[in-house]
């Protein structure tokens, strides 16, 4: 998506018959599935399937460039990839410009392969960004809790703990130290439930800068360079059909 364009539901003329607008979101967000590099404009467009703008199809037109000059990427599943999980969590805050709702955005990696991940709009407003990481981080674990348990359905166990990436240090200093909760109390179920994850050893909270935070893709628009450096680091590569 452009960078320095805000889109809003009521910028610019309707459309005479929003039914094309809709097939195409529909069908993009099915694709979502298989291509996590669409997914935050994907998650934007579809904000206005009720009611869509001339200024929206073009951004779901743009959505369909991209597509066709990228069609031969997908993403890469190494047979000889390791069976450890690690995460990356990030919010965007008050992005929206409608109701300054922040977005969410985190993706799960099991050894190298992407197998999870996740691009949405918060229910709540927030007042600060730590608030709203938080949340994000909150959502993450719960992925990571279910997760955990699954492969261990499948004899694969975790006995070492899954480090999630985030980058902000009030948010890391939060989940280590019960005693900030009782300025947190407006997010206290989130706060405590990453706590008890953490001092479980189920989940780490490294520091990662802004630079290698991966989830950064699912929470914004962004430059070229930054997306193409975004995507090869979700494992996302030239199909073997298409190489040469």
């Amino acid at each position: 998506m452009e960078v320095n364009i805000k889109y809003r539901k009521d910028n610019g003329d309707k459309l005479p018959d929003p039914t094309l607008y809709r097939q195409l979101v529909e069908s993009l967000l099915y694709l979502t599935m298989t291509r996590p590099d669409i997914s935050h404009a994907v998650q934007v467009v579809s904000q206005f399937v009720a009611d869509p703008r001339r200024i929206h199809l073009s951004a779901v037109l743009r959505i369909m460039r991209y597509l066709w000059f990228t069609y031969y990427i997908g993403l890469l599943f190494s047979s000889n990839s390791s069976r450890q999980l690690r995460a990356y969590a990030d919010a965007d805050w008050a992005r929206c410009p409608d109701t300054r709702r922040s977005t969410t955005g985190w993706c799960i990696f099991l050894g190298d392969s992407l197998i999870s991940w996740k691009c949405k709009k918060q229910q709540t407003a927030f007042k600060s960004s730590t608030e709203t990481k938080y949340r994000g981080i909150s959502s993450a674990c719960s992925e990571i809790t279910w997760l955990r348990g699954f492969l261990q359905d499948l004899n694969i166990l975790h006995r070492t703990p899954t480090p999630l990436y985030v980058d902000n240090m009030s948010v890391i200093r939060i989940a280590s130290n019960p005693v900030f909760h009782d300025h947190t109390k407006h997010i206290e179920v989130d706060c405590h439930f990453i706590c008890d994850k953490f001092l479980a050893g189920e989940v780490t909270l490294p520091y990662v800068t802004s630079q290698q935070q991966l989830a950064d893709i699912f929470t914004k628009a962004m430059t070229h360079a930054r997306h193409d450096y975004l995507v090869d680091k979700l494992m996302m590569f030239t199909q073997p059909q298409f190489e040469g």
